[in-house]
């Protein structure tokens, strides 16, 4: 393994617009122009599509799961959202990649991650059993790169975690250099992160985006709820998820999380039809 490689495959930057290039001036950090988006959709066909892949495999599939693989699709039917901002420049990503966020104890106290790699050319199958792999390897404390990121932060002093977080992601994202010698995984966050809050009971929260990640968009997944809905003039009572999207201003506008929501939509609305996995 070669000491120093890229962390990042990226394309050529995007031409920009004059707006974009006064959104990316306007704003220093991820922090600074977060933008705060939610929509609410309607699980039935869902819950069913989940039920029929679990009688047809056997396997553990969850909402999660399929929400990462509906992101996914979208990422890739959309893929102007897939960019990195460096020295002022849009730069798509080669790939989708789906960064998940895991409780590495029972406790919730002490939190990890995996990313699904190429996770728009996976099933939603692929995506539930590599997780599971990953999962039970972070929460067992077997998994070197969780270890090692460990044992080095728990060697800094913490009036220096600030520094030495910036500026690995500066190296990785903004110079685009990986070494092992970092002590962080190659490329860690991916394309856009997802962390189920519903897992913990919490209908509603928006979480931020951690700037050194260099994520466009988290997107916080809610429990689902019975709520009343008109459906053909008729009130009737449907299980609906809440999706608590966080955004980059100066990555995504208005435009790019409309085009999301309905992509989003109509997966969840038919995802036998939009997803093709069968």
């Amino acid at each position: 393994m070669a000491l120093f490689q890229k962390n990042v495959r990226f394309g050529r930057p995007l031409k920009l617009s004059s707006w974009r290039k006064v959104a990316i001036g306007t704003w220093n950090t991820v922090g600074d122009p977060s933008v705060y988006g939610l929509a609410e959709f309607d699980v039935t066909a869902v819950n069913q599509y989940i039920n029929d892949l679990k009688t047809k495999t056997g396997k553990k599939i969850t909402l999660t799961h399929f929400v990462g693989k509906a992101v996914a699709e979208t990422i890739r039917r959309h893929p102007e959202i897939n960019c990195s901002l460096r020295f002022g420049k849009l730069y798509p990503r080669k790939s989708v990649d789906i960064f998940f966020q895991v409780a590495s104890d029972n406790t919730g106290e002490d939190l990890s991650g995996t990313t699904i790699r190429n996770a728009d050319q996976k099933t939603t199958i692929e995506i539930a059993d590599q997780m599971h792999q990953k999962v039970t390897t972070i929460r067992t404390k077997d998994d070197p790169d969780y270890k090692q990121m460990k044992s080095l932060m728990g060697l800094i002093p913490g009036f220096l975690t600030k520094m030495m977080i910036n500026l690995s992601g500066f190296i990785m994202y903004t110079l685009n250099i990986w070494s092992p010698l970092l002590g962080v995984p190659r490329d860690s966050f991916g394309s856009v992160m997802i962390t189920n809050i519903g897992s913990i009971g919490l209908d509603i929260a928006f979480a931020p985006i951690v700037p050194y990640s260099r994520v466009p968009i988290l997107i916080a997944v809610s429990s689902v709820c019975e709520t009343p809905c008109v459906i053909d003039g008729k009130i009737e009572i449907r299980p609906k998820v809440k999706l608590c999207a966080t955004f980059d201003h100066r990555l995504i506008d208005g435009i790019h999380a409309s085009h999301m929501s309905h992509t989003l939509k109509a997966i969840f609305k038919n995802p036998s039809k939009e997803l093709k996995e069968n």
